[in-house]
């Protein structure tokens, strides 16, 4: 038998939707003894909840399952609520916003927002004071990714290795909360987190320098580009070489049909076709570099994926109408809609990974 295989797992943003699919791919992935042989796990937005929570948790999977579906049926947002009306939480974030405003005082990154708080309760309930070099599993990396608003680049979180390539690699402790928080902070409902860090360039340079990090799904929703071969370490800290890739991408797909005639609309209609057009760029990418033969094998569980494209037909699978609509957020999830997410994830990984990488169950 070859060599075992060394496989890349990303797993895309959509808030609880994208935590609850994901859980559905990984139980797959483990039922079929494929979990085993992720060496990298990248995660985005929803999907860092998910991969740090299988990383940085419970070593055994049944234990790490109940926890993430004990985290979709409580979710976070009454948490996140419950802390930011509290008397201290309301009188800091108050006071950060007026000297983040204030002419007199100068023009400041807010030093307390709500996504302070979203990293406070990811520490509380999730990782506690767990740093990324804490990694549960062994011979596992991670690769955890935001967007620095001031730069414009990713921000790449990992058990080996943090960075930004504007500046170079982070020299500080990172905690597993904070990058999450960062990871995760969807800029229409939380600001950015501002964290200060120092860095080393590759001429051996040092800086402190502040990132004002927010969703890394601004980026790449899919968090596959780390993972994809063909990186250079002129250019990224993250390389890695791998013969597999497993996405696990929660996207919903193509915007229902429109014709948006007033400012509001057409700006959105502008925005979901640019976002679009970048994931199916992505997507490509992937599809390009096993066609090419750069990666053994590919599986792509898109959970948008039409019914009549699956290449085995299910009787009894659960259709892409019954969960493609379900919202980006980390509201408590009923157990049908959880039902329905996971169930759709673990089906769909089962199919595609027995028709294109059916030797991978093999090792």
């Amino acid at each position: 038998m070859s060599t075992a295989p060394a496989v890349g797992l990303a797993l895309s943003g959509g808030g609880f939707r994208a935590v609850a699919f994901g859980l559905g791919c990984l139980r797959a992935l483990h039922d079929c003894d494929v979990l085993r042989h992720v060496r990298v796990v990248s995660g985005i937005s929803g999907g860092s909840v998910l991969a740090a929570m299988w990383a940085y948790g419970p070593p055994c999977f049944i234990e790490f399952d109940e926890a993430v579906t004990e985290l979709l049926r409580t979710g976070l947002q009454r948490d996140l609520v419950k802390r930011a009306l509290t008397p201290p939480a309301l009188a800091r974030g108050a006071i950060g916003a007026v000297r983040a405003m204030s002419g007199l005082l100068g023009r400041r990154p807010r030093a307390f927002t709500r996504t302070d708080i979203l990293a406070r309760v990811l520490r509380d309930r999730l990782f506690g004071s767990r740093d990324l070099s804490e990694v549960t599993h062994q011979d596992l990396t991670t690769v955890i990714s935001a967007t620095d608003l001031t730069t414009t680049n990713a921000v790449r979180f990992g058990s080996t290795v943090s960075s930004c390539s504007a500046y170079g690699r982070i020299t500080d402790r990172v905690p597993v909360a904070d990058a999450v928080a960062a990871s995760a902070a969807f800029p229409a409902l939380l600001p950015a987190l501002n964290r200060k860090y120092d860095f080393q360039n590759g001429q051996g340079q040092r800086g402190r320098h502040t990132l004002t990090m927010t969703d890394g799904g601004v980026y790449d929703n899919l968090g596959l580009s780390p993972l994809l071969p063909g990186r250079s370490v002129t250019h990224t800290s993250h390389v890695y070489d791998l013969d597999h890739l497993i996405a696990v991408d929660a996207g919903r797909g193509r915007t229902p049909r429109m014709e948006p005639f007033y400012l509001p609309g057409r700006l959105k209609r502008s925005f979901d076709i640019a976002y679009a057009k970048a994931q199916d760029g992505t997507r490509a990418q992937l599809n390009l570099a096993a066609a090419s033969g750069q990666l053994r094998g590919v599986v792509h569980a898109y959970l948008a994926m039409p019914d009549d494209k699956l290449p085995i037909p299910l009787a009894d699978h659960v259709p892409r109408a019954a969960v493609v609509g379900y919202p980006t957020n980390f509201k408590a999830m009923e157990a049908a809609e959880l039902n329905l997410l996971a169930i759709r994830g673990e089906q769909l990984t089962r199919v595609l990974l027995n028709h294109h990488c059916s030797h991978l169950c093999r090792y």
